[in-house]
């Protein structure tokens, strides 16, 4: 992504620097859940008529969008906030209402209110996650714990069927929010507002008048609206038939120039992170998915760090591209090979390309970190493309399995196209830190 994790450069942290970090991390993981996967039901809920189903997969990208426009409304109204505690109490507030909501929803025996607490889930993990990009956002060590918890719920919500080809069978499924991630997000929290509230950060640097504080969530609502509209439509185009070529063209086309137009919209080259987000996210959308991810979250979380930490080492946006390229030309040759490989390889190259773009973020303005990371849980117009190997219940006839992969490698095409004419319109500014 080429937007921009700022802060701190100690290659040392210290014992709060890990806390921030351990924070951050477990933080992000749960407003990253709330935001990207369905909400939690008990196990006692009883699920059992379709029009219930539909309304709650129905529910899931249109939180997601909600949750991302709230998410960034509270990055910008905490950005010139000068005292750091206040932030960390929004965040942890935020957490609190979100473990509430969760354990309102374990006592629920009906599936009648799943959709409306779909939708409070997002609202206060929007809260949570806008507010906690802005607390660590800054520093180095909160910054790679951030980035790693949105990292670890992206690679989740992409290779692991959150639902399955039969929404019937969704009673069957477990929590996918666990209850004590979001219980030691509030502890974690609470203890860094504790840790930070004597603390006092310099005040915003004025701007300018034409460059409104307002941009970033106009940009926000025209890139996840249009998202949410393309996939809709495109859904309802392959229900019950065979969406023509045309059809999925111009869905990739609304695609492209949404990103493109929130990208200009960010000041400087600060959407440039749009555009990478929207490429990787398509890109990993292209792939197959598999019941859990066991222990392959051990190599998330390993392969995630070292991603991370080469992006801010080596960050750039070409090679965030070039890998979600690379992403494209494996889901399409996929079918070809033995699953377990394609799984696992799968899930590696996820987990390498999205932590590569997400240490790669550069950015003069925090809410614009926001945007850019929150961008890759917005819907994507894959999702409406049934395969036989896809799980997200969608109707229609099935088409070939490399065809997600073609319509990802197009998004990514068209995304670089728009990042040149970016580049060309927005001059290089002199590298600096986001500022408080």
């Amino acid at each position: 992504m080429a937007a921009c994790i700022a802060g701190n450069v100690d290659a040392v942290p210290k014992i709060g620097d890990g806390l921030d970090a351990v924070a951050a991390f477990a933080g992000a993981a749960a407003a990253g859940m709330s935001l990207f996967v369905p909400f939690s039901f008990s196990d006692d809920a009883t699920i059992d008529s379709p029009y219930r189903v539909t309304s709650l997969i129905n529910s899931v990208p249109r939180a997601a969008a909600l949750g991302l426009i709230v998410a960034v409304v509270v990055a910008v109204l905490a950005r010139p906030v000068t005292r750091p505690g206040l932030i960390w109490l929004t965040a942890t507030g935020g957490a609190a209402t979100l473990a509430l909501n969760y354990l309102i929803g374990e006592a629920m025996t009906s599936a009648d209110v799943l959709t409306t607490q779909n939708y409070i889930d997002s609202l206060c993990g929007g809260v949570l996650f806008g507010a906690l990009c802005v607390c660590t956002w800054r520093t180095r060590w909160s910054a790679v714990g951030f980035g790693l918890g949105v990292l670890v719920v992206f690679v989740y919500g992409e290779v692991v069927a959150v639902f399955t080809s039969n929404a019937s069978e969704m009673a069957d499924q477990v929590v996918h929010t666990p209850i004590w991630l979001v219980g030691s997000a509030v502890v974690l929290l609470a203890v860094n507002t504790a840790r930070h509230r004597h603390g006092l950060m310099l005040p915003a640097m004025p701007r300018i008048a034409a460059d409104l504080p307002i941009a970033p969530i106009i940009a926000t609502t025209v890139l996840s609206l249009s998202l949410l509209i393309a996939t809709e439509w495109l859904g309802r185009e392959f229900d019950g038939r065979r969406a023509n070529p045309w059809q999925v063209a111009l869905a990739v086309i609304v695609t492209i120039v949404a990103a493109f137009t929130a990208a200009v919209l960010l000041p400087g080259r600060d959407g440039t992170g749009v555009l990478i987000a929207v490429s990787v996210a398509a890109a990993a959308d292209s792939l197959s998915e598999a019941p859990s991810l066991g222990w392959h979250l051990v190599l998330v979380l390993v392969v995630g760090v070292a991603a991370i930490l080469a992006g801010r080492r080596w960050a750039t946006p070409w090679g965030a591209l070039l890998g979600a390229a690379v992403l494209c030309g494996f889901a399409i040759v996929a079918d070809r090979l033995p699953w377990a490989l394609v799984w696992t390889a799968g899930v590696l190259l996820v987990t390498g390309v999205a932590g590569f773009a997400i240490g790669s973020l550069r950015v003069s303005y925090l809410p614009s970190a926001m945007l850019c990371l929150g961008s890759l849980y917005l819907p994507s117009v894959l999702w409406s493309i049934p395969t036989g190997e896809r799980q997200w219940p969608t109707g229609g006839t099935a088409l070939a399995d490399r065809v997600p992969g073609q319509v990802a490698l197009a998004i990514t095409v068209g995304a670089a196209a728009g990042l040149a004419v970016l580049y060309q319109i927005r001059p290089a500014a002199r590298p600096q830190a986001a500022r408080p």
